[in-house]
């Protein structure tokens, strides 16, 4: 019998006879090429509603991680205190633990030392706190003797307060009177929150010190990918880095702004040298508010002790340019270009903080936004570093 011989296909799987066809029609092409076409035509594009429902539950839940944030307040507030103290003293634990002496010991060692500074301020500024609070009611009968020149502006808001009240003379005000409550409750209402934030702060600082390793390594052990877990290392070592660097020379810097602070009240004549001096050093963290508040401080008190207008400024100026040297060029020298951060970005910081948390989130604004930076800096960062040690 004679066989019949098939057309031989070309090398892509394609007849003759197709082959043919396409080569006379040039814009015929390939059933896999079609098929695709068909197929990715079949995908529906982006749904913008989609992106909108996206970003709306994405909102809400930033929205309701700040609600917890604010309601949590006194749980949050004394833990991100203690961390934040425990980065400035931790590199005293470490040097502690070079020596010989166990971690523990080292914690114990750093945290009663922490403990005792802070209760010597107490006592030595109890006194001239008590004395300054005993004349609040005073300042205003002072500063408006002392300022002459301004009683025009104080006249005019004096004679606009009293229009305001004759307006509101013929209307019948509701009256409430408040029981009065005992002292005993009272002193309990206050004292008992500030106890047990306290306790929670000493707690969080001497546990954090303790097991910050351990900590860490927890962390990491809830990622599952190598990369990811050295990700996290690499970001939460450049975190405790940064911010040792910074509070640590920041810490150094305020001192010496206190001495610096307490010399200059003491030659310019001003009462209790030591608490301006103690005052300039702790705000001085909290940058733009802490110093324009020594300044208005240091502006009363010299009214209220100077007999004339240009005396009292003189402590004031004086401590102002102190402060923008410092600002300018000490701490930027210290600190270097790797820990500088956004001005802008630094106040928007504090002042959300401040709303949130009240004066300790102001305290608590620059670190939270120098982890934030460096966070992000490590999640967008192509270039890996070395891994820490």
């Amino acid at each position: 019998m004679t066989e019949i011989a098939k057309p031989a296909a070309s090398k892509d799987g394609v007849s003759p006879a197709k082959e043919k066809k396409r080569e006379r029609d040039p814009l015929a092409r390939p059933e896999g090429d079609m098929a695709q076409d068909r197929k990715s035509d079949a995908v529906p594009a982006a749904d913008p509603w989609m992106r909108a429902s996206q970003v709306s539950m994405i909102g809400v839940f930033v929205i309701a991680l700040f609600w917890c944030a604010y309601v949590a307040q006194p749980v949050i507030v004394p833990v991100l205190l203690a961390w934040t103290i425990a980065t400035i003293v931790l590199p005293l634990v470490r040097r502690l633990n070079q020596w010989g002496a166990p971690r523990i010991v080292a914690v114990l060692t750093v945290t009663i030392l922490l403990v005792a500074v802070f209760v010597c301020l107490l006592v030595l500024l109890s006194t001239p706190v008590a004395y300054w609070l005993g004349r609040a009611t005073e300042v205003g009968g002072l500063i408006k003797q002392k300022l002459q020149t301004m009683s025009e502006p104080l006249a005019l808001l004096e004679e606009l307060q009293k229009s305001l009240n004759a307006i509101g003379a013929g209307q019948p005000v509701l009256k409430v009177e408040q029981q009065s409550a005992s002292v005993v409750t009272t002193i309990f209402a206050v004292l008992t929150p500030a106890v047990s934030q306290f306790i929670l702060f000493i707690g969080a600082l001497v546990f954090y010190l303790v097991y910050q390793k351990k900590l860490r390594s927890t962390v990491v052990y809830f990622l599952r990918e190598r990369e990811a877990r050295l990700t996290t290392l690499r970001t939460l070592s450049d975190i405790d880095e940064n911010m040792t660097t910074y509070f640590g020379t920041f810490t150094i810097v305020n001192f010496c702004l206190g001495l610096t602070t307490v010399c200059l009240t003491w030659l310019a004549g001003l009462p209790n040298p030591l608490l301006w001096g103690v005052l300039a050093a702790v705000l001085n963290y909290i940058p733009y508010i802490g110093p324009a508040i020594v300044v208005g401080t240091l502006g009363v008190v010299g009214l209220l002790t100077y007999p004339t207008l240009s005396e009292a400024v003189v402590a004031p100026l004086v401590y102002l340019a102190i402060t923008m040297v410092e600002g300018q060029f000490l701490t930027p020298a210290f600190m270097g270009r790797r820990l500088e951060l956004n001005p802008f970005a630094v106040f928007l910081a504090i002042a959300f903080c401040t709303w949130l948390w009240g004066p300790v989130g102001a305290f608590l604004a620059v670190p939270l936004l120098m982890s934030l930076t460096v966070a992000f800096g490590h999640a967008f960062l192509e270039e890996r570093p070395d891994l820490p040690e």
